[in-house]
């Protein structure tokens, strides 16, 4: 969407009837990966499905802040708080819809947005739209863990998608394992820091750029069939 003109996206609309939302958020993700790696992967995913998505879907601009709370403690997390960011990315839906879509997909790439994209979901739906939330990491942790058997907030999963996108981005060399010892239903004033300690959780040590590589083929197949899900449900769209 970036790069057409007005006349060119009225001409787009012909065309296509739903608009991709990447959604992602600048916080540490340990010594090793790149501060911007929930807003990179959900990038890279919209690269991939440009190519191969026709030209049903429009891929919007990325909303590349969100909501960390259990990570705002650490240097770089730039946390905006939930009842804002649910408002913003709900309004951005909305003028969507506004514009004669009625169907979008939420493409999020961190956790701390989930329980916000849960209420967003909800409230574009009572607009009359179709709305198709992924969280890849979730979605697909069983298809993950056939590929990398350590995931975790910046782990060997996101770590390995960071290497295969460049891998400039991360460096597990300098890093381990951590697994998280606390209860992740206790909470208590900067808890993130006990939690996360430096920042990240799993093995991203054992992160390589192949199993990146692996992971990508295999969630491109996984979230094709969700947008084919998406389209197959047999609703007739309300516009306001």
């Amino acid at each position: 969407m970036m790069n057409l003109t007005q006349l060119q996206f009225i001409e787009a609309k012909k065309t296509a009837d739903t608009v991709l939302l990447p959604i992602g958020m600048i916080e540490t993700h340990g010594p090793h990966s790149s501060l911007g790696t929930d807003v990179w992967i959900p990038r890279e995913f919209v690269r991939r499905l440009d190519k191969v998505i026709g030209d049903r879907v429009i891929m919007a601009p990325e909303v590349p802040y969100g909501h960390s709370w259990s990570l705002a403690p650490f240097e770089g997390t730039i946390d905006i708080s939930a009842e804002a960011f649910t408002q913003y990315v709900y309004e951005i839906g909305k003028e969507f819809h506004r514009n004669s879509f009625n169907q979008i997909i939420l493409f999020n790439g961190h956790g701390g947005n989930i329980p916000s994209l849960m209420v967003v979901s909800e409230k574009l739906a009572d607009l009359g739209m179709k709305v198709l939330t992924i969280n890849w990491w979730t979605d697909y942790r069983e298809q993950i863990l056939e590929i990398t058997k350590s995931p975790g907030h910046g782990g060997e999963d996101e770590t390995s998608l960071m290497l295969a996108i460049d891998e400039k981005l991360a460096d597990p060399s300098i890093v381990g394992e951590h697994k998280i010892m606390l209860n992740p239903k206790i909470k208590f004033p900067k808890s993130g820091k006990v939690m996360y300690k430096d920042g990240f959780s799993g093995n991203a040590g054992n992160a390589t750029a192949e199993n990146g590589e692996k992971l990508f083929q295999l969630m491109l197949k996984l979230v094709l069939k969700d947008i084919e899900d998406l389209w197959s449900v047999n609703y007739e769209p309300v516009n306001q």
